[in-house]
């Protein structure tokens, strides 16, 4: 059982939505930017803009600290819920 950091760049999502997911599937806010939930932690950066050309998009960090083991569940389902097709 190793536990890793495993570090993404969300785009286009709101940080308040990130929050709200978080504590949907079961964690506690214990502050600083810092969820706690069974069997993970997830850190999550203050939001920034990031510009791409004239569009502004809003962009967080967001930092899971997981078992290796169940690291492909919990990403396969943050990555589904935040799915979306750009236009």
């Amino acid at each position: 059982m190793a536990i890793n950091e495993y570090p993404l760049e969300m785009r286009g999502m709101s940080h308040k939505d990130l929050e709200e997911y978080f504590l949907t599937i079961g964690g506690k806010f214990i502050g600083q930017g810092t969820y706690l939930g069974p069997n993970w932690e997830v850190k999550l950066s203050d939001e920034w803009t990031c510009s791409m050309r004239s569009i502004q998009v809003p962009a967080t960090s967001v930092i899971f600290r997981v078992d290796d083991e169940i690291w492909p569940q919990i990403y396969n389902a943050f990555r589904l819920r935040f799915l979306s097709a750009g236009g």
